[in-house]
């Protein structure tokens, strides 16, 4: 199947799944590298990594993948490297977790839509200001162009899951009064403009691919 630039000899696709090996500075680790090994053994078609923090104020652990800045780029190309030589490709997925970062809670530190409490951890984090939404936005252009520096083939937005992008969309937890809240079109402003972004960073041929919670699953969440 043939994806814009992205040619796959086979359809199977291992989705993103977290491991909690990076180092603590957000480096990839001799862990990760020997996990993707051994994953792209599997003989997958296409291999998507674990989340890759965009933002400082995005990791959901302390230990998360970091892709916000250049040092990152050698460790990410190591993994880039690894899964193409079992012959498979391999996407970058790109993440801010917003308020679902217990350690960034607990530090006072977590941002999101409206300052309401993670239903998972039960801390409150701080309103996201509209400066701060637009150096999202483009941090998340920033690091699609690092992961093409380290040699991936695809990236994957983060639009699920209850992170920042699925704060944005839901009414529970976004209860802004500007252009970002409120209907929702407004709702879906945030994402819309990350993958505008990112598009316009990676150009017309190179595959995106959004991972979307279409159900909340919460009460009174949206739905499909």
């Amino acid at each position: 199947i043939k994806i814009k630039s992205l040619e796959l000899v086979k359809r199977a696709v291992m989705p993103p799944m977290g491991t909690n090996l990076g180092n603590h500075d957000g480096t990839v680790s001799e862990a990760n590298l020997a996990y993707i090994r051994r994953r792209a053994r599997g003989g997958a078609g296409l291999i998507i990594t674990e989340i890759a923090s965009v933002h400082p104020s995005g990791s959901a652990i302390a230990n998360e993948l970091g892709v916000y800045d250049d040092r990152f780029i050698p460790g990410l190309k190591e993994i880039a490297d690894a899964v193409h030589a079992s012959g498979s490709k391999v996407a970058l997925q790109l993440h801010h977790a917003g308020r679902e970062s217990p350690y960034l809670l607990q530090q006072g530190k977590a941002i999101a839509p409206s300052a309401i409490p993670s239903l998972v951890f039960g801390l409150t984090p701080r309103e996201i200001t509209r400066d701060e939404i637009q150096e999202i936005i483009i941090a998340f252009g920033a690091a699609a162009r690092r992961g093409i520096e380290a040699g991936f083939d695809a990236v994957e937005v983060h639009g699920a899951h209850g992170y920042l992008l699925t704060q944005f969309l839901s009414a529970l937890s976004n209860k802004r009064d500007d252009e970002y809240g409120g209907s929702l079109n407004n709702r879906s402003r945030f994402m819309i403009e990350v993958l505008q972004e990112v598009r316009k960073t990676v150009g017309p041929d190179f595959p995106i691919s959004l991972r979307l919670s279409v159900e909340e699953c919460i009460k009174d969440g949206y739905t499909v």
